[in-house]
This record gives C-alpha cells, sequence and structure tokens, in this order.
C-alpha cells in the first residue's frame, strides 16, 4: 500500500514537473512572439533587414572614399609643400641675380613666365582635386582660374626685353666693344642658373642675348 503511495505521488510528481516545464516553455515561446511581433511581420523584418544590409554597404563605401580621400591629400600636400620649398629657395637666388646689369632682366623675364605658369598649374590641380574627391567644381574658381592661366605674362615681357637688348647692343659698339665678351659671360651665368632650377626659357630670349 505504502509502495503504491510512493509510486502514485512520484508519478504525480513527474507529471506536475512536465506540466509546470511546458507551461514555463510556453510562456518563454510567447514572449519571443510578443518582441517579434513588436518588430512588425516578417515582411517588414525582412525589408529591415535589407535597408540595414544597404546602410552597412554604403558605410562601407564611405569609409573606403574617407581613406583614399586621406592618401591623395597627404600626396598632394606633400608635393605642394615640396613645390613651395623649392620655389622659396629658387627665388633667394634668382631674385639675387635680376639685380646683375644687363642679363637680370633676363632672369627676370624667364623665371616671371615660369611663375606665371606654376601658378596657373596650381590651380588646375585644385580644380582636379575638388572634381574628383567632391564632385564639385566652383564656376568662381573655374573663372579664376582663366583670369591667371590665360594672363600670357610672356607676350608682354618679350617685346620689352628685346627692346632693351637692342639698346644695348647698340651701345655695346665702338669703344665700348671690348665689354662685349663680359656681357655674354653675364647671360652665360644667368642661363647656368636658370637651368639649375629648371626654369625654361622661350628661344626668343636667347635671340636678343648675343653681342
Amino acid at each position: 500500500m505504502n509502495k503504491k503511495l510512493i509510486i502514485g505521488g512520484a508519478v504525480g510528481f513527474f507529471v506536475f514537473l512536465l506540466v509546470a516545464a511546458g507551461g514555463f516553455f510556453g510562456y518563454m515561446m510567447f514572449s519571443k512572439l510578443s518582441e517579434y511581433q513588436k518588430l512588425g511581420n516578417l515582411t517588414e523584418i525582412k525589408q529591415l533587414s535589407k535597408e540595414h544590409e544597404e546602410i552597412l554597404k554604403k558605410q562601407k563605401e564611405t569609409d573606403s572614399k574617407m581613406e583614399s580621400l586621406h592618401k591623395e591629400f597627404s600626396v598632394y600636400r606633400a608635393k605642394t609643400v615640396s613645390a613651395a620649398v623649392k620655389r622659396a629657395e629658387r627665388k633667394v637666388e634668382t631674385i639675387s641675380a635680376s639685380f646683375t646689369p644687363l642679363s637680370g632682366a633676363y632672369v627676370i623675364a624667364a623665371t616671371a613666365t615660369q611663375e606665371q605658369l606654376e601658378i596657373c598649374q596650381d590651380i588646375q590641380a585644385l580644380i582636379q582635386f575638388e572634381m574628383k574627391y567632391f564632385e564639385t567644381s566652383d564656376p568662381t574658381l573655374l573663372m579664376q582660374q582663366e583670369e591667371v592661366c590665360g594672363t600670357f605674362i610672356e607676350e608682354k615681357i618679350l617685346p620689352l626685353f628685346k627692346y632693351q637688348m637692342l639698346r644695348v647692343r647698340a651701345s655695346l659698339t665702338g669703344s665700348l666693344g671690348h665689354l662685349r665678351p663680359e656681357a655674354e659671360q653675364k647671360f652665360k651665368d644667368a642661363q647656368d642658373l636658370l637651368k639649375r632650377w629648371e626654369v625654361p626659357v622661350n628661344p626668343e630670349l636667347d635671340k636678343y642675348i648675343r653681342f
């Protein structure tokens, strides 16, 4: 009799545990289902998942573009600073040479033309950089580019240099003829200076430095 009671009690307790476990599991499933229902139906969840993937994709593209921009700007900055240092050092020597009688005008004409070209190239590089990474171009900047690149300073310098050299050539005649070798040497020194600093010289200038 006692055995039957013990067995019956054990079975009853086991059944109770099963019912309790089933109830707890059902409660947990109901809670999870409620949480999913708060997010919306299956279609809405799929749409949210798709939008999330798109956001992650765009974020990855943006990060890649920013990394590329940073690298390109570092290169752009290094080139700009390096060119500025070179120009500053060049200016020190060429401005001193510009005070040399006769050949000074030759140095001024060549360096002024080169400096104007470099300024034009700087603006063009800036515009290209902006268009490449920001896909924009400021109309005002484009107009300013034309103002700089369309200066044609060389066309204004050449006639002035030609007139001055013709006067010098005329003066180095007769009793002053012995000064011609010295004058030509000054121009030779000026040519060497400009060549060392990689400043090109218009062939038209060279036509008037032989006496």
